[in-house]
């Protein structure tokens, strides 16, 4: 039973500000009077939360619990993450109030919506880049307003788009229009029309969904103001609606190949059409001859298919590598034809060389002596993954370093 106490007070804890000898004194006098533990918790919780008083955004403060406000939600968007070995869904976005704007975690499906004023109590803070976040626990209780609130007006933040991530929100960026579709989304009861494609300015590409007619066309220069960025597929997303300002520039962006450092892709959770260079520091266990299924072309094991059971696999060759530019690190995805290139030996090569040693193993053996500790250059598209960043490459080549070159450049560095 003591320990029991003991756990509960570090629960009680986790929830309110209060002294720990006072909290545990509390409990035990309830328990001494019959009540179980679980009613006494909460009990002991309601009595030091009824001193807890509601307040703005702006005077949360890190690693505060108990906290009460109101607040709109701006943004929010759904994920899937593993805790201790198994899979949730946790819900990400920001929120507001005219005084702040704060991000958020609910760990919990509260049925939040973009737009709902909402109550809070009973939720903690951490911190994210210096700054404040709100967590909605289990035990965080949520109630749905029916008024509206004014939110704080903020200049929008300029940025590149290499520098757009999912979450940002009031951003303004400029770049030129790639390419654009129209197309029709069933938003609740309505039908209504969306454009979408590819913007690009002098650092990256990014795909876009303007959610309102804006007139645009292949080749407009425009700058945005009052834009948000979301994760599709893998990517940041940059997204523009009816809130935003957008102005056509008479101007014109020369769109170039450039590496990025991997920071930069790290930082942004992905992109597409990305260009950067890095040392192969790791081939993954799973790169080599694998087998695919003759109907849904996903990888099987051991003859078995997830989807449509026992079939004869098809081979294919894939090579799966860590890269790394000494800023950052992404996984790099390469497909038969780039693998056959790098290796300058085909699939039906490496399946005779397999067959006589009676050992798939001894592909994956050739795999490494020819690319590890090689730079290679990668131009490619992310795309989803719950952990590292990883890229689906378009193409790639082994680029050969000058190390008298390097030694040299080095060496007069060194002598200032």
């Amino acid at each position: 039973m003591e320990n029991n106490i003991e756990s509960a007070v570090d629960e009680i804890l986790e929830i309110i500000e209060a002294n720990r000898e006072e909290v545990e004194k509390d409990l035990r006098k309830f328990i001494e009077y019959g009540v179980p533990l679980e009613h006494a918790k909460k009990a002991v919780i309601n009595k030091y939360s009824g001193s807890a008083k509601e307040k703005k955004l702006k005077d949360v403060n890190i690693n505060e619990k108990n906290i009460i406000t109101v607040a709109k939600i701006i943004f929010i968007d759904e994920r899937e993450i593993e805790v201790r070995g198994e899979k949730r869904k946790i819900y990400r976005g920001w929120l507001g109030d005219e005084t702040a704007r704060l991000q958020f975690t609910a760990w919990k499906d509260f049925d939040l919506k973009e737009g709902d004023v909402i109550k809070i109590k009973n939720a903690s803070s951490s911190e994210w880049m210096e700054q404040p976040r709100l967590n909605l626990s289990e035990r965080t209780e949520v109630e749905k307003l029916d008024y509206d609130i004014e939110l704080i007006k903020r200049f929008p933040e300029r940025y590149n788009l290499v520098d757009l991530r999912p979450g940002l929100s009031n951003v303004e960026v400029r770049g030129k229009i790639m390419s654009i579709e129209e197309r029709e989304v069933s938003v609740g009861d309505d039908i209504k029309k969306v454009f979408s494609g590819i913007i690009a300015d002098e650092t990256a590409k990014v795909r876009f969904t303007a959610w309102k007619d804006f007139d645009l066309k292949e080749g407009d220069v425009i700058k945005i103001r009052g834009g948000y960025v979301r994760k599709w597929r893998g990517a940041p997303q940059l997204n523009f609606d009816e809130n935003a300002e957008l102005e056509k520039l008479d101007e014109e962006i020369l769109i170039e190949e450039k590496i990025v450092p991997l920071y930069k892709i790290v930082q942004a959770q992905g992109g597409i059409d990305l260009c950067f260079q890095g040392v192969i520091l790791e081939v993954r266990k799973d790169s080599g001859i694998i087998f695919r299924c003759p109907k849904c072309n996903k990888r099987i094991k051991e003859g078995i298919c997830d989807d449509d059971g026992e079939v004869d696999g098809n081979p294919d060759l894939r090579i799966k590598v860590l890269v790394d530019d000494g800023t950052g690190a992404v996984d790099v995805i390469l497909n038969r034809e780039i693998s056959e290139k790098l290796l300058n030996k085909n699939m039906d090569e490496f399946l005779n060389l397999a067959k006589e040693a009676m050992d798939y193993g001894i592909v994956y053996d050739e795999i490494v002596n020819s690319l590890l500790t090689k730079t290679i250059k990668v131009r490619g598209d992310s795309i989803q993954s719950d952990l590292i960043v990883t890229i689906s490459a378009k193409d790639a080549e082994i680029i050969k370093i000058d190390e008298k070159k390097e030694a040299e450049e080095l060496l007069m560095q060194l002598e200032g």
